[in-house]
């Protein structure tokens, strides 16, 4: 592993099913990776190594979304007014939803190439690297491995709704708009003659129904989904990898 990567990330595991994987392809210094069209073993370890980059950066912007909130000046915690601060928020927010989403892209790339490298009839797409998405990783895996964890996790991945909810955002945010803080302040008055008085601030995404609250642990919350998620797919990642051993390493 060439970065530090967060306690939070399944390290041990991940890098035990990156050695694993890389017995399934060609070695980066062997002819047969110099002379291999497809830049198979490349387009696994980049995609490999883009897990951690992508998961790294959603810590790092979870850790300025939480001081941004804490320290954030009167006027836009009263008045929600500061364009200047609701900027740096909203660069926070869009960098952890496209680097959170981006997490399960890469890794899912990542595999379509270890599978394929076992069962390249079932993957048709190494040399149409554009095409290769989770949805094509999922479709492969189930015709290629349909027994196995990690399929099962692949095409349970779309149904879960930590992923949805992830997915829904980044696409707004990467596609159409930004999000912003909404203050709702609303009064009950109470049989007794007195008055309750309620403050909400919530992530206001337009299109969506959902709307999270806007407090310094709105990424965190995410942050453990992504966690969660992940940490389940590596685990069937290595499981996988450690099951269906090459015939023979190529050299």
């Amino acid at each position: 592993m060439f970065i530090n990567m967060p306690s939070s990330f399944p390290h041990d595991k991940f890098h035990e099913f990156g050695k694993h994987a890389a017995e399934f392809l060609p070695g980066l210094l062997s002819d047969q990776h110099l002379s291999d069209p497809l830049n198979r073993a490349d387009h696994f370890y980049r995609a490999w190594m883009a897990v951690c980059y992508r998961y790294r950066t959603c810590t790092e912007c979870n850790e300025e979304f939480k001081a941004l909130h804490i320290n954030a000046p009167d006027l836009w915690r009263e008045c929600n007014s500061d364009e200047e601060h609701a900027y740096k928020l909203g660069r926070c927010l869009y960098t952890f939803f496209t680097n959170g989403l981006s997490v399960f892209e890469s890794l899912g790339f990542c595999l379509y190439f270890v599978g394929g490298a076992i069962r390249p009839g079932d993957f048709p797409y190494m040399g149409k690297p554009k095409q290769i998405t989770l949805k094509a990783t999922s479709g492969a895996f189930t015709a290629a491995f349909p027994q196995t964890s990690i399929t099962r996790g692949l095409v349970e991945l779309p149904q879960k709704a930590e992923f949805n909810r992830i997915e829904e955002i980044r696409n707004i945010l990467a596609h159409r708009l930004i999000g912003r803080r909404s203050v709702r302040s609303y009064g009950i008055l109470n049989s007794d003659g007195t008055s309750t008085h309620t403050r909400e601030d919530v992530l206001n995404l337009l299109g969506s129904d959902a709307e999270p609250s806007f407090d310094e642990e709105l990424i965190q919350r995410h942050l453990d989904a992504i966690t969660s998620l992940l940490t389940s797919l590596v685990e069937a990642s290595l499981e996988f990898a450690k099951s269906n051993k090459p015939v023979q390493r190529v050299k």
